[in-house]
């Protein structure tokens, strides 16, 4: 048989089986409950706000996720029509049901931080093309939660794959093929991405966890060579302070004045806040040093990639018994969940290599009902400005592509915070959240 055909018998058996798969009269799918506890265990293990669930079916996956985790993002595809119509019907919140392939999964890159499939790995007739697929739509560092038949032994497996599987076909099932350790192995290697472990579990059940690698250090290299760099002009360009950088503002920034919009982000802040607060990326201070100097009650963080930022940082807060700096990676916090009240987070967003998870970890460490409060570049405002981002700013590393537009940026806030404020001067935003 070839692609199609296999996967036109997976749709016929699926769409019979739609309207009983969670039922008592299930038959042999209600093994794949046996799944659901050791895949909930292993997402336990690491923060997540972005899932996939390949193969999804009736979406009894997503309905346990959505009741433990009410707060995240989920998304179910499954090829079958009738296995969508049967998940829609439970009107889950937060959560996107799409009929589709998953060896094509049509979703932008970078969208998700896991993805999941639980039984449905054995019926795709090109699984290269998933894992192809998988890796381009994972974030840096992000897992593939793969649960599926297996056997030790090959020659057991190629008796299934050879007789087993195409006698299976006779009676109307769409399985293509069941694989040991070696072949994931080497769909994973040709993917990009990386075999974490592979265990059997129970009697021929494979429990794997697959990563996409972070970013390269390449990229952080050159962020952290462009900002030494620029050490001597940093501020300058930032307050407006020379004739010069006066002049850049005005040609290439359509004069948006850092000065007000730092003022603005900053009357965020209650100047009697007694809890704790982030401020990441902390960069030189220069805008934060005053205001800090008169939070006499607060327990705050500054942290920032760049030690010759934080050098200058330094330099400006030292004096403040009540301010910690530290060198460290906004992609990785090293903060337990919900620890600080409010994270700040000033012209940092647009610089960060890996921005789906800067927004996850600040997202982590905030605690429930703290702000979120930023100021960065977006793209669309300016066809002047995103040329300037574009076609200098980015190849000298001081920006880092992708970038959002105002529209984009405010969706993906709203996933997870009550928007108080969202204001778009020139080409930056700032915007005060609060977490829900």
């Amino acid at each position: 048989m070839n692609s199609k055909e296999y996967k036109d018998l997976s749709v016929k058996e699926f769409t019979k089986a739609a309207e009983v798969y969670e039922s008592d009269e299930a038959g042999i799918y209600k093994l794949c409950k046996q799944d659901y506890p050791e895949v909930l265990a292993e997402l336990e293990k690491e923060p997540f706000t972005d899932l996939l669930d390949c193969g999804c079916g009736t979406g009894p996956m997503l309905t346990l996720l959505n009741k433990k985790y009410p707060d995240k993002h989920y998304t179910g595809i499954d090829l079958t029509p009738k296995m969508i119509e049967a998940a829609k019907r439970k009107n889950m919140k937060n959560v996107e049901l799409v009929v589709g392939d998953c060896e094509k999964l049509p979703f932008a890159d970078n969208s998700f931080d896991v993805v999941i499939c639980c039984e449905s790995f054995h019926h795709y007739p090109d699984p290269q093309s998933f894992f192809n697929s998988v890796s381009r739509v994972l974030r840096p560092n992000g897992r593939l939660v793969l649960r599926d038949m297996t056997m030790d032994s090959a020659a057991i497996r190629w008796l299934c794959n050879n007789v087993e599987i195409p006698l299976a076909h006779l009676i109307g099932k769409g399985d293509f093929r069941i694989y040991g350790r070696e072949d994931i192995r080497k769909l994973c290697n040709n993917a990009g991405l990386h075999m974490e472990s592979f265990e059997k579990r129970g009697f021929c059940r494979l429990h794997c966890v697959v990563r996409k690698p972070a970013e390269s250090a390449e990229q952080y290299t050159n962020i952290t060579s462009s900002y030494r760099q620029s050490r001597d002009i940093y501020d300058d360009v930032l307050t407006q302070d020379k004739w010069w950088s006066k002049l850049y503002i005005r040609l290439f920034w359509s004069g948006v004045d850092d000065n007000m919009i730092a003022e603005k982000v900053l009357s965020f802040i209650p100047d009697d806040l007694s809890g704790k607060l982030l401020d990441v990326p902390a960069g030189t201070a220069v805008f934060t040093h005053k205001k800090y100097s008169a939070m006499q009650s607060a327990d705050i963080t500054c942290l920032d990639y760049s030690e010759d930022m934080l050098s200058q940082a330094r330099e400006r807060l030292g004096s403040l018994e009540n301010v910690k700096l530290s060198q460290g990676d906004v992609g990785k916090l090293p903060y337990e969940n919900g620890t600080f009240d409010i994270v700040l987070s000033m012209n940092g967003f647009h610089a960060f290599p890996d921005k789906k998870a800067a927004f996850r970890e600040t997202f982590r460490v905030l605690k429930k009902g703290g702000k979120f409060i930023a100021c960065f570049y977006i793209r669309g405002e300016s066809k002047v400005t995103d040329s300037l981002v574009r076609n200098i700013l980015a190849k000298k590393g001081w920006f880092t592509p992708p970038f959002d537009t105002a529209k984009m940026l405010k969706k993906r806030l709203e996933k997870a915070y009550d928007l108080t404020d969202f204001i778009v001067e020139g080409s930056m935003v700032y915007f005060c959240a609060v977490k829900r």
